[in-house]
């Protein structure tokens, strides 16, 4: 039996690939983003699910695209259900 590893999260994504390579603070990369602190706070935490809106400011503070962020989302939450 193989066992298969997790997709990463949004959290995950945001913590290794922006604010640890970037030395950037949770302050600094909720106001690239135009999130309060708490909100980015709770997405990385997984406690705050994206939606449309979310990833669009995510999207721009990162220089990404909102779907980039809806498709880590939809992949986490898939591999929840399975």
């Amino acid at each position: 039996m193989q066992i298969m590893n997790q997709p990463p999260t949004v959290g995950d994504i945001i913590h290794e690939m922006y604010l640890k390579p970037s030395n950037l603070s949770l302050k600094e990369a909720a106001q690239l983003c135009n999130l309060t602190e708490q909100q980015l706070d709770s997405i990385i935490s997984g406690k705050l699910e994206i939606g449309y809106e979310l990833a669009y400011k995510l999207a721009t503070g990162f220089n990404t695209s909102h779907s980039f962020w809806l498709s880590i989302q939809q992949d986490a939450k898939n591999n929840k259900k399975a």
